[in-house]
């Protein structure tokens, strides 16, 4: 019998962008041992249309993608233990509370907002930076051997850049 995958949260400010990419990609490229979940800190209607766009062009599933408070893992923490969070904004790493149930391992990669210019062209050229930075990271993510000790974990992390 296989273990359990870690589960990892990833949040940002409005789970429009940053943190949707990365649910998908670590859903697509996390084989068993990982599985994915994002939330912002002021979670947005919708997931932003190009965001979408970029992940279907990529042939990334976005069928189940939608955005999420990170108060309902936060209350629910019982149920559905995070064994990861990585904050992908300064304000979800600031907000993200402390005592958050089960001491997940914490992470930061500060990701630029994609969603945070006015022009379409730079707009566009974030997205790609985020997704390519993204690729590289979650990649980097899956190489680690998930079932180690969380202190184990954090030392896999941190050798590699990813924890602070």
């Amino acid at each position: 019998m296989s273990p359990k995958p870690l589960l990892v949260l990833f949040l940002s400010t409005g789970n429009a962008a940053r943190s949707i990419v990365a649910e998908a990609l670590l859903n697509a490229k996390g084989s068993h041992a990982y599985r994915a979940r994002s939330a912002g800190i002021a979670p947005a209607e919708a997931i932003d249309p190009e965001t979408r766009f970029l992940l279907e062009s990529a042939c990334y599933d976005t069928q189940k993608l939608y955005p999420k408070k990170w108060e309902d893992f936060y209350a629910h923490a019982d149920l559905v233990k995070v064994d990861i969070i990585v904050t992908l904004s300064e304000e979800a790493r600031e907000l993200c509370p402390l005592d958050w149930p089960g001491s997940p391992v914490r992470v930061h990669w500060n990701v630029d907002d994609p969603l945070g210019s006015d022009r379409a062209d730079v707009r566009e050229w974030k997205l790609r930076k985020c997704l390519t930075t993204l690729e590289t990271r979650i990649g980097m993510l899956v190489r680690c051997r998930p079932n180690v000790s969380e202190f184990e974990m954090l030392l896999q992390l941190k050798a590699i850049g990813m924890a602070v």
